[in-house]
């Protein structure tokens, strides 16, 4: 006579779990279970049940899930035949939900963590090595526009030395006609009133 074989919310009744946890542990450990399926419903024998209790109780004793596969594979060459899952149901009392973690859900939760860390990691080095890249190309630009600058204010201070040299020459050659052209003027205006005082 074939035991009756169990669904996952007849397994989450027998051991008090909710069938989110129990489908999380079947789910971490799947080589520890053997199933057929029918359609989309997966059916276990009962010792399916025992095997579920068992990475519950270690689950929340904080092992590894690599330490409880093997503790459950060592447990089950050692232990004696399987007690009725019944027993199991009446002796066992069931963990609180918020100690029940779902390792499945946790372990895929840090690969992604870890690999969203590894790529924002490889975009920040690729940002600074563009923003270094730009900051290159910035100094480079201050530095020729500061060059040109430099090259200009050169040039402007050659042609005021140059203006002001020409303002002096200019000075020179016409002051000269200015102090004739007054003394000339300033002579003329002295004859004409001497024969009208005379006179």
């Amino acid at each position: 006579m074939h035991e009756k074989e169990l669904k996952i919310g007849d397994i989450a009744s027998l051991t008090g779990l909710s069938e989110q946890d129990v489908r999380a542990l079947i789910q971490t450990y799947d080589s520890l279970f053997t199933y057929r399926t029918i359609g989309p419903v997966r059916l276990f024998p009962q010792k399916a049940a025992k095997i579920v209790r068992e990475l519950a109780d270690l689950s929340g004793r904080g092992f590894s899930p690599d330490e409880i596969a093997e503790e459950v594979r060592s447990g089950k060459k050692q232990a004696a035949p399987a007690e009725p899952v019944e027993e199991i149901d009446r002796t066992a009392a069931p963990l609180p939900p918020e100690v029940v973690i779902e390792f499945g859900v946790m372990r895929d939760t840090l690969a992604r963590q870890e690999r969203r860390i590894v790529t924002l990691t490889e975009e920040l080095e690729q940002e600074r090595e563009l923003r270094a890249r730009e900051a290159e190309r910035f100094q480079k630009a201050v530095n020729d526009l500061e060059d040109r600058l430099s090259a200009q204010q050169e040039h402007l201070a050659l042609v005021a030395e140059w203006v002001n040299y020409f303002d002096r020459q200019m000075d020179e050659v016409t002051r000269p006609v200015f102090e004739r052209f007054r003394r000339t003027a300033g002579k003329k205006g002295d004859s004409g009133q001497s024969p009208g005082r005379s006179g």
